[in-house]
């Protein structure tokens, strides 16, 4: 049942700035919405200081409230898109698409990149709440480990700002909206595949600390399992954001080529993370005398332009048919009318190429 002050918080809503009371208009006092709301003084101003966390009213000490002027182009209509990254590998077309719907529903967006690190998700989102944003589309940051902002899209819920998450939810936002991959069912689509082509060593290659890493990790070894055949741990290679970060922006394949040299022989098949960490691999492999996919097949994830630029073109798990970015914004525009939005999972279809 939705709380009194809520309800209270709501009506009055609907009296301001285009119901009764107009912009800059003198609300009633805490003692005349209490006779008139039949309720007491402490629900009352728990529902006025919900408004003012929503920026529907101002506020003062002996002044009582009025009405905040309305600003619907800046407020109403503008969409904070907080992402890991803007200009590299898959984010550009899923930025995209999410400004593509967004202008044809008249919103506009602003966006900012986390770096995957948590302490820009922390200067981003009081950056977000100091500024009136009708909705957010956001990518979680290290996902598969405990967070320290949770408090941040706890506040959002509580002042009525709806949020989406793309690619992967906090655990511990349990109703949070989010817009995923269905990574289990890749990592195990991926290894069955593999097994189909008669490879019983499957190596694996994973992010560690986000949760679509830990999900791919658990399709993989499900399918193993399935197949009877042994999770190969000896085979396996975890890395970070920062591992990534190194190995992309600083080129530095030290972590990959010590995996390939000394963990991945026995193996003739390998399941990788996303096509950017597949792509280096390819060329380590074929550095070191492997033959592709003669003494090794190599499959990865997102079907990105990775795989055409490999001298060895990727076998890659593709979602085109329905893109993340149109996703999550038409639901967040469902929740901007305050319909009813439920978690997506996008399925993959395997697109299959030389390197398998």
């Amino acid at each position: 049942m939705t709380p009194k002050y809520k309800q209270v918080s709501d009506t009055i809503k609907k009296m301001t700035p285009d119901g009764i009371c107009p912009e800059n208009s003198q609300l009633p006092t805490e003692a005349e919405l209490s006779d008139f709301f039949h309720v007491s003084r402490q629900t009352v101003r728990l529902a006025l200081a919900l408004l003012a966390e929503q920026g529907m009213i101002h506020k003062k000490q002996g002044s009582g409230s009025r009405v905040a002027p309305a600003n619907p182009d800046k407020c109403r209509h503008n969409i904070a898109v907080v992402i890991s990254y803007t200009n590299e590998y898959i984010y550009p077309s899923i930025l995209q698409d999410i400004q593509t719907v967004l202008s044809q529903n008249d919103y506009s967006c602003q966006i900012f990149a986390t770096q995957n690190k948590i302490s820009l998700e922390t200067e981003t989102l009081q950056q977000v709440l100091s500024q009136p944003f009708a909705g957010l589309l956001v990518e979680g940051v290290k996902t598969a480990l405990p967070n320290p902002n949770l408090t941040f899209y706890r506040h959002l819920k509580k002042i009525e700002i709806p949020f989406v998450f793309l690619h992967g939810r906090y655990t511990e936002l349990e109703d949070a909206v989010c817009v995923t991959d269905d990574n289990y069912m890749g990592g195990y689509q991926l290894t069955r595949y593999l097994i189909s082509k008669g490879h019983t060593c499957i190596g694996g290659i994973f992010n560690s600390d986000d949760i679509q890493g830990r999900q791919r990790y658990y399709g993989y070894i499900t399918a193993l399992q399935d197949a009877g055949l042994p999770v190969p741990d000896d085979k396996l290679l975890w890395f970070s954001t920062e591992d990534r970060n190194s190995i992309l922006e600083d080129d530095d394949l030290t972590l990959l080529s010590y995996f390939v040299k000394t963990r991945l022989p026995g193996c003739t098949a390998l399941v990788v993370y996303n096509d950017e960490i597949a792509y280096r691999i390819l060329f380590l492999l074929k550095k070191s005398g492997y033959e592709i996919p003669g003494s090794m097949s190599v499959v990865s994830f997102d079907n990105s332009y990775y795989c055409g630029l490999s001298s060895v073109p990727i076998t890659s798990l593709s979602h085109e048919d329905k893109k993340t970015g149109i996703v999550a914004a038409n639901l967040l525009l469902r929740m901007l009318k305050g319909e009813e939005a439920k978690p997506v999972t996008l399925p993959w279809k395997l697109i299959e190429r030389k390197s398998s």
